[in-house]
C-alpha cells in the first residue's frame, strides 16, 4: 500500500436508469438517519458500480481508484474532458461514458474526492505534500495556500491525520496505521466520510451525531471561505515551508 494513493471519488450526476438495489441491508450508525443516502448499483460486463441518492434528491456516482503519482491522483477526479487534456488518460470520464452516466454540471469540472496515503512515518511527509494530497494538486500546480488545517489521532503509537482541502471539494487521510488503512478506512470510512463531506458541503448540515464526524465537519468548515462557524480549538494549523524539488 505504500507509495500509492487511494482515491475515493463521488460525482454528482443526472438521474440514472437501469439501476437496482444493493444487497447491503446493514444499518450504518455513521449517519443520524438511514435515508440520508440510499445506495443502488449499476451492472455492466459482470461488474457492479455504486450510485447513491441523497435525501435532497441528488444522485451520485462513486468510484475508487489506485493512483501511482500526484498527477494521476489529480486526474482521477476529472469529470469532463477539456481541450487541454484531450490526450490524457481520464479513467473516470471514460467509465461514465461507458456506463451512460451524465455528470450534473454545477460549475465544477472535478468530482468530490477523499484520498488515503499510507506512510511509514507521518512526520516524514512535509506539509507541502500533505497540502497537495488534500487539494488533489498535481506536481505542476502552483502553491496558493501556505498552510494546512488538520486533526490527528494516535492508536498504539501510530498516527492518523485528516487534512482539509481549501475550496477544492476534497480532503485527505494520511496514516501510519496499516491495520486501520486496510481493515477500517478503505472498506468503511473512506466512502462514509466522503458522503458526510458531500452533504455538509452542499447543504451546510452534518448528517451525523457521532464524535469523529463532528470533528471532521469543524475541520472542513475551517477551510471554506463562506463558513465562519469553525471552532479553532478543535483543529491544528501547520505552515508550509518552501517546497523541495520532487
Amino acid at each position: 500500500m505504500y507509495n500509492k494513493y487511494y482515491s475515493e471519488i463521488a460525482v454528482p450526476i443526472k438521474p440514472p436508469y437501469g439501476f437496482q438495489p444493493t444487497d447491503n441491508n446493514e444499518t450504518d450508525f455513521t449517519f443520524d438517519r438511514e435515508d440520508r443516502f440510499t445506495d443502488y448499483q449499476i451492472e455492466k460486463n459482470n461488474k457492479s458500480y455504486e450510485i447513491s441518492l441523497d435525501d435532497q434528491g441528488q444522485w451520485y456516482f462513486f468510484k475508487s481508484f489506485v493512483c501511482n503519482s500526484l498527477d494521476e491522483l489529480k486526474l482521477s477526479r476529472q469529470i469532463f474532458r477539456p481541450s487541454y487534456l484531450k490526450n490524457e488518460d481520464l479513467q473516470l470520464v471514460d467509465l461514465m461514458q461507458d456506463l451512460d452516466i451524465s455528470p450534473f454540471y454545477e460549475g465544477h469540472d472535478k468530482a468530490y474526492g477523499h484520498v488515503l496515503s499510507l506512510v511509514p512515518e507521518l512526520d516524514s511527509v512535509p506539509a507541502f505534500r500533505q497540502a497537495r494530497l488534500a487539494n488533489y494538486d498535481g506536481t505542476d500546480d502552483p502553491t496558493i495556500i501556505k498552510k494546512i488545517h488538520y486533526i490527528q489521532n494516535e492508536y498504539k503509537g501510530e498516527c492518523t491525520r485528516f487534512i482539509s482541502g481549501f475550496e477544492t471539494r476534497s480532503f485527505a487521510t494520511i496514516t501510519e496505521n496499516e491495520y486501520y488503512a486496510k481493515e477500517i478506512h478503505q472498506p468503511y470510512n473512506a466512502r462514509n466520510y466522503l458522503k458526510l463531506f458531500i452533504y455538509f458541503s452542499r447543504y451546510s448540515i452534518l448528517p451525523s451525531q457521532q464524535m469523529m464526524p463532528r470533528f471532521l465537519a469543524n475541520l472542513w468548515a475551517s477551510t471554506q471561505s463562506m463558513n465562519t462557524n469553525a471552532n479553532p480549538a478543535l483543529y491544528k494549523e501547520e505552515f508550509i515551508k518552501e517546497e523541495i524539488s520532487e
